[in-house]
């Protein structure tokens, strides 16, 4: 049976239980809070993020491994008792509570809103004393939130090296434990293509997925979704004029020295093929000599370069894309007969691209007719 989740997974659990504890709100009922536990990198927070965008939510995230103290239980003031001529202490309303300040606005006024504790696995036994109030009671002090705000918790576990606090029973006993972990296909549909990593780290990971995560290290990179996406935004900040030792310091200063070893031999493959002239007829290819790893970078690569010129020709079949695609059509066939299996791996690129932008698979439907191949395809993703 699956112990954890992938981020598709994940949102209909979330989503469900904001909602829920929106309903108890009403009548004063308790619900337990749902806790995103995995490793660092993998995109806990950005999936609350993604949530409240599509669904038209609010976001307020507090980041727990910076809070102070004076930040959840506000501050002690004396006050007198205008009847009684007493004293006694009035707390004021916490930092925390301050919803002014969103990272994604509501849709409407009335709208719900998320407040994401993130990086909770950090809060020590002082800190958690006042958590244990917040998620029993939605208060601290005299301070309640109010009634379309929901709770959510993000954070790592003890084997990840990320300064873990081990939890008090009382507190997560009236937490939701929900267990994630990356997924390379949902990684790549769900952010990689909508947020332009390029090509050939998307096409290099799909052909080498044991190197999207690697394991959580102290003081020196390693691999996550995070930091190849961070590497690829550093690449992109070189342009065309990227030297190989370039390459290896911005990837080893990343993702690590063993994932960037292996990525720069597939880069080599990669960057050997000029997609442009292949598909322009200009530069011809034996494709029944490559080996299977050389047959899959050619793809990768000329799959790259149609998916943006599609991009640049607003998705529109015109005479230069119908010969683009035509000659694409011929390397695809030859390609089925030599390497059959990587091709559906090859071509996800192109079915995610347009999926993504457009809603549609016609470019794929219009490349092949072998429909063991479609077929394959669109079960893997």
């Amino acid at each position: 049976m699956e112990t954890s989740l992938n981020m598709n997974k994940v949102v209909d659990f979330v989503t469900r239980c904001v909602t829920l504890q929106l309903a108890v709100n009403q009548n004063g009922n308790l619900t337990s809070i749902p806790w995103l536990s995995g490793p660092p990198g993998i995109g806990k927070s950005e999936v609350i993020r993604q949530i409240c965008r599509d669904k038209g939510w609010g976001l307020r995230v507090v980041y727990m491994a910076t809070i102070m103290l004076e930040q959840i239980t506000g501050l002690p003031a004396v006050t007198k008792d205008r009847d009684k001529e007493s004293e006694f202490i009035r707390w004021s309303r916490p930092e925390i509570f301050n919803l002014e300040k969103l990272q994604v606005a509501p849709k409407y006024r009335e709208s719900p809103i998320i407040m994401l504790l993130d990086d909770a696995h950090l809060c020590n036994r002082q800190i958690q004393a006042y958590l244990f109030q917040l998620l029993t009671y939605r208060s601290i002090h005299d301070h309640k939130l109010p009634d379309n705000v929901a709770l959510v918790l993000a954070g790592n576990r003890g084997k990840d090296k990320a300064g873990f606090q081990e939890i008090l029973a009382p507190v997560a006993n009236r937490i939701f434990f929900i267990n994630l972990h990356a997924d390379l296909d949902q990684w790549v549909e769900g952010f990689a293509v909508k947020n332009n990593i390029r090509s050939e780290i998307i096409s290099f990971l799909q052909h080498y997925p044991e190197c999207l995560v690697g394991k959580p290290m102290e003081s020196t990179a390693w691999a996550s979704p995070r930091s190849w996406t961070y590497a690829s935004i550093n690449i992109d900040s070189f342009g065309e004029s990227l030297a190989d030792n370039t390459l290896f310091t911005i990837l080893s200063g990343h993702v690590g020295t063993e994932a960037t070893t292996k990525f720069i031999e597939y880069h080599e493959l990669y960057a050997r093929w000029n997609a442009a002239a292949i598909l322009n007829e200009s530069e011809p290819v034996e494709i029944e000599s490559l080996s299977k790893i050389e047959s899959y970078a050619l793809l990768s690569s000329c799959s790259a370069f149609l998916l943006k010129s599609f991009r640049e020709n607003g998705f529109k079949l015109n005479g230069s894309m119908e010969h683009l695609l035509g000659n694409f059509e011929s390397i695809l066939s030859e390609m089925i007969h030599t390497n059959k299996e990587i091709v559906p791996l090859g071509l996800k690129q192109i079915l995610l691209g347009e999926r993504t932008e457009t809603g549609r698979n016609t470019i794929i439907e219009r490349l092949t007719a072998d429909k063991e191949v479609v077929h394959e395809l669109f079960d893997i993703v």
